[in-house]
C-alpha cells in the first residue's frame, strides 16, 4: 500500500475479460485511486484491431487506446489518459500533477454498475463510428465526450471535465455518485393545468407483460415523462432516451450531433399537445439494448379529481437488468438463474450482484427512484 500512502496509485476498475488478458498488480479491497479525477473503469473491445476502453468514474469521460500488447496495457494507460486530457485543453500544471499521481497502476473489479452502463453505451456508439472509418482512437474520444448521458449534472462528459479542471464546481459535486441522495425528492402535488393523465406503460416484447401505471400532470414536458417512467419502472436513466409520436421523433437535441435528423426537443413538448385519451405513442430507451415501451394514455381526469403526481399507481414484474442483452437478452438471463446446473449459473448471478426476482414489483420504491434520479448503487462484477 506505499503507493496509496504516497498518494501515487490509479486504481483501473476492469471488466472481468479485460482482467483476464491484461498483467498488473491488485487493488486493495475499498482501495481507491488518488488521482484528482479518481478510478478509470475499462473495457475490452473486440473490434479489429482490438482496443480498450476506459471510462472515468468522475466525468464519464471516455478514452479509446489499442489493447495489444495486453500485457503492456496498464502500463501504457497513463499516457492515453494525459494524451486525451490535453486534447481537451486540460492545463499543463494539472496534466504533470495527474501524471505524477498515475505512476503506480493497479488493477481491480469493477464496482459502480451505472459507469458499466455508460462505458457499454459508449462501447456500442464507438463501435458504429469505428466500422464508419473512425479509426483515430484519440479522435473518437473527443467525438464520443459530448454524447448527452443521463444523470450527469453537466450533460455531458467534455463538460463535466471543464467544470472538474476549470473550477466552476466542486469536484465532488460534477456527477450525483449512485445512491446518494443530493437533492430532495421533488414533492407530489396537484396537477397546474387543470388535467392529469393515467398512463399505462408497457415493455414491448416481454412475456407475461412488465407494465406499470403512472400518474402524471398532463402540461408536464416529455421529459419529465422520461424521468417518471425511469422511476417507475427502475430503470437508472444512464442510457439514451427517445419518443416517436407518430413518425415525429422527440429527444434531447444535441448542436454537435450529425447523426441523421435530430429529435424535437422534449423538454419543450408538453405531454398534452402530443397526446389525448385513448392516445398511444413510444418511448425507447437504451438504443443498444433497445427497450422499448408503449406508452397509452387509459384516462384524462380533472385536477380536483386527481391525487397528487406524479404517481405510480400500479404494475407488474420487475425491471430487468441494465445492459442484458434486450428482451432476448432477459429471457436467456432467466433461463440460465433458473437452472443451477447451467455453465453460466453463478457468473450471471454474481453479475447481477443482489437477489433477483422477476416477479416482483413495489410501488412504494417509486419516489425513491425519482429522488435518486433512478441510479442505485450495486457491486457490480461485468
Amino acid at each position: 500500500m506505499a503507493g496509496a500512502r504516497l498518494g501515487l496509485v490509479l486504481v483501473i476498475r476492469g471488466t472481468k475479460k479485460l482482467r483476464d488478458r491484461v498483467k498488473g498488480a491488485p487493488a486493495a479491497d475499498a482501495e481507491e485511486s488518488t488521482t484528482a479525477l479518481g478510478d478509470w473503469f475499462a473495457n475490452a473491445l473486440f473490434w479489429r484491431p482490438q482496443a480498450a476502453l476506459l471510462v472515468n468514474s468522475r466525468t464519464l469521460l471516455p478514452v479509446f487506446m489499442e489493447l495489444a500488447p495486453a500485457a503492456t496495457l496498464l502500463g501504457r494507460v497513463p499516457t492515453a489518459i494525459e494524451a486525451v486530457l490535453r486534447r481537451h485543453g486540460v492545463d499543463e500544471t494539472l496534466l504533470t500533477a495527474e501524471r505524477k499521481a498515475m505512476s503506480e497502476v493497479r488493477v481491480g473489479p469493477t464496482n459502480d454498475r451505472r459507469v458499466v452502463g455508460v462505458m457499454n453505451e459508449f462501447a456500442f456508439h464507438g463501435e458504429w463510428l469505428w466500422k464508419e472509418g473512425q479509426h483515430d482512437l484519440e479522435a473518437l474520444s473527443l467525438r464520443m465526450s459530448s454524447l448527452i448521458i443521463g444523470g450527469l449534472d453537466e450533460g455531458s462528459p467534455d463538460r463535466a471535465l471543464a467544470a472538474v479542471t476549470r473550477g466552476t464546481e466542486p469536484l465532488a459535486k460534477v456527477i450525483a455518485f449512485p445512491g446518494e441522495r443530493s437533492a430532495p425528492a421533488p414533492s407530489p402535488r396537484a396537477p397546474t393545468t387543470g388535467n392529469m393523465f393515467q398512463l399505462k406503460v408497457t415493455l414491448l416484447d416481454t412475456k407475461p407483460p412488465i407494465w406499470r401505471r403512472v400518474l402524471i400532470d398532463g402540461g408536464g414536458t416529455l421529459d419529465h415523462l422520461h424521468e417518471v417512467i425511469q422511476a417507475a419502472f427502475g430503470w437508472w436513466n444512464t442510457h439514451l432516451h427517445e419518443f416517436e409520436v407518430g413518425r415525429t421523433r422527440y429527444g434531447v437535441p444535441d448542436p454537435d450531433e450529425d447523426w441523421g435528423e435530430p429529435p424535437l426537443d422534449e423538454r419543450r413538448t408538453r405531454l398534452d399537445a402530443i397526446a389525448a385519451e385513448g392516445s398511444a405513442f413510444r418511448y425507447t430507451y437504451d438504443f443498444g439494448d433497445g427497450w422499448d415501451h408503449k406508452i397509452t394514455v387509459e384516462k384524462v381526469l380533472a385536477a380536483d379529481s386527481a391525487p397528487a403526481v406524479p404517481a405510480c399507481i400500479g404494475g407488474r414484474r420487475a425491471c430487468p437488468p441494465e445492459d442484458c442483452g434486450g428482451t432476448w437478452g432477459y429471457r436467456d438471463l432467466l433461463e440460465i438463474l433458473a437452472d443451477p446446473a447451467h455453465p453460466e449459473h453463478d457468473q450471471r448471478r454474481e453479475w447481477i450482484g443482489r437477489p433477483f426476482d422477476p416477479e416482483a414489483f413495489d410501488p412504494s420504491e417509486f419516489q425513491d427512484n425519482l429522488r435518486n434520479g433512478g441510479l442505485a448503487a450495486f457491486d457490480d462484477e461485468a
